[in-house]
């Protein structure tokens, strides 16, 4: 829907009222979200745009969206200006101890990845510790974006013991899921891991890769995965959008 569409009536903005102009807006803005206008996803008319429309100065306009964007309702992306959030896109249940492909592939979701990078490089000390390798050790490096719904997701950095995977660093992994050959070339299956979580500010490189703005939270979660035989065999680190994911974590009690 084009913005000449929704444009309301020049009185909308009352000059004399009690509410300064940039709640006015934010209020018809709102409204406009509710009833259906502008969908998830879409973009709203730029903020010089909405000046036009409503009669208001550049400031009173970002002030109105910036109230909108604490709300939840809008999202600011760099370089390509205001949208409408999304609802929740990707779920996830910590409790599971399933890839990424496969989670989202049995709920119906499309599942598709940008490899940026992928090869041999020299263990970091903190990979290397936690996958039992010598220092200076060779691993299997990937890093990719991945998206659900055509929507980037995540950045993951995963890094393999060279010494058993070093053939993963040749395969083109466009549209597979990783787990899947870990099981069928190497035998290898997911029987255990940890996790950490923490919030973090994405840096101009991963928002620009997740198409986000800096101010946008992102959940950074920290694993590693062990085989049936409980030797580790995986530690990711993967950026979250925090407008896009949910994770589900189930509490129980103590044995």
């Amino acid at each position: 829907m084009t913005s000449s569409q929704i444009q309301p009536r020049p009185t909308t903005i009352r000059r004399k009222g009690p509410l300064p102009y940039y709640a006015q807006l934010a209020e018809i803005l709102r409204r406009a979200i509710a009833d259906g206008r502008w969908q998830p996803g879409e973009a709203l008319p730029s903020e010089a745009e909405l000046g036009s429309i409503h009669g208001l100065s550049r400031t009173a306009v970002r002030q109105a969206l910036g109230q909108l964007v604490t709300e939840g309702l809008v999202q600011k992306e760099k370089g390509r200006g205001s949208f409408v959030r999304r609802a929740t896109i990707a779920e996830f249940t910590v409790q599971e101890l399933r890839g990424f492909f496969e989670e989202m592939t049995e709920k119906g979701h499309l599942v598709s990845e940008r490899v940026l990078d992928r090869g041999l490089v020299t263990a970091p000390p903190e990979v290397a510790g936690d996958l039992q390798l010598p220092m200076g050790a060779k691993a299997v490096r990937l890093f990719r974006v991945r998206e659900v719904d055509r929507v980037p997701i995540c950045e993951t950095e995963t890094h393999l013991p060279a010494s058993r995977f070093e053939a993963i660093a040749g395969m083109d992994l466009s549209g597979k899921s990783l787990y899947s050959i870990l099981r069928t070339e190497f035998g290898i299956s997911p029987a255990g891991g940890r996790r950490t979580m923490e919030s973090v500010a994405a840096d101009p490189s991963t928002a620009r890769n997740l198409g986000v703005d800096r101010a946008v939270p992102l959940l950074k979660v920290t694993a590693l995965n062990y085989d049936e035989e409980g030797i580790p065999f995986e530690y990711f680190t993967a950026l979250y959008r925090g407008d896009s994911t949910r994770f589900e974590l189930e509490v129980r009690p103590k044995p």
